[in-house]
């Protein structure tokens, strides 16, 4: 990855320390417990491993890191009381950024730090905690924030028409794309991109929060709002499909969370079986944000 060219920054106010510091990551590493990492997936979504008889998820998101702890049976350990310090490298780089980890609200030991800059590189964690299930739990962990992205021919799907002229996109030929800070629109011909680059706010806002329209009972179309959502689940949980394979992905409301489907027709089987399909999205790290 070459030089690390950013900082992580401490966003969330739980008390995290920032100390950063280099070194030979490779030789610490093996001075840690390095259980197998098996691919299994823990309750909030994050890799399992055992370590010392107690199964130890890491879950990583772009604020923060956070650990939750097990008994082998699965039982959460309670954590309100223990403390910790987790050593963070990324990718190949040396350079090595220490963090002091405390209970949080959740039950779980984290820190709050800003991993939007490196998404999809791999962090190699080295992780010391005290205070959880009696004798100190030392490991190395590693995993990967992922890119949550789409293509452009689903978020067109997505916006539908140009925030300008109310055109259909695509109707006059291939969309412009106009890059609006982390966010974008896609207009109906060059005419549209300045008008839009005057009132980026007044047209972002008409389609990042905009509520699809009911295409059949209970069933809404997806929107920009939800490209995000769409872009975690990526696949329907009743056809195994990637979402937008089969046009505008629906959105549902399962026992009060939001989940996306390929397309209207497997809305029946959702409401069927609720409870099977939210464990298959379970299963493959889905959490469902609420309808």
């Amino acid at each position: 990855m070459g030089r690390l060219t950013y900082s992580l920054v401490v966003i969330l106010a739980i008390g995290a320390t920032h100390v950063i510091r280099t070194g030979q990551a490779s030789a610490q590493d093996a001075a840690h417990k390095h259980s197998g990492h098996d691919g299994i997936r823990g309750p909030d979504g994050g890799s399992v491993q055992m370590v010392d008889g107690k199964k130890v998820e890491t879950i990583l998101q772009e604020k923060g890191i956070i650990f939750s702890v097990m008994m082998a049976d699965g039982k959460a350990i309670d954590t309100s009381r223990g403390s910790g310090t987790l050593t963070l490298r990324v990718g190949d780089n040396s350079k090595e950024y220490q963090y002091a980890l405390k209970p949080l609200k959740s039950g779980k030991l984290g820190v709050g730090v800003d991993l939007s800059k490196v998404k999809g590189h791999t962090l190699h964690m080295n992780v010391q905690l005290e205070g959880v299930a009696g004798s100190p739990l030392e490991f190395h962990s590693m995993g990967k924030v992922e890119n949550a992205t789409l293509s452009n021919e689903l978020r067109i799907s997505l916006q539908g028409t140009c925030p300008v002229s109310g055109q259909k996109l695509g109707s006059m030929g291939k969309p412009p794309k106009v890059e609006l800070g982390d966010k974008s629109l896609f207009v109906c011909c060059a005419g549209c991109i300045d008008k839009v680059k005057a009132s980026p706010d007044q047209y972002l806002s008409k389609y990042y929060k905009s509520q699809g329209k009911e295409v059949r009972p209970g069933v809404f179309e997806a929107t920009l709002a939800d490209a995000e959502a769409i872009a975690k689940q990526k696949v329907c949980p009743v056809m195994d499909e990637p979402l937008g394979g089969m046009g505008t992905p629906g959105k549902v409301n399962v026992k009060g969370k939001a989940v996306y489907i390929c397309c209207a027709g497997c809305a029946k089987k959702l409401a069927a079986e609720p409870e099977k399909f939210l464990a298959v999205l379970k299963e493959k790290g889905v959490t469902p944000a609420d309808f």
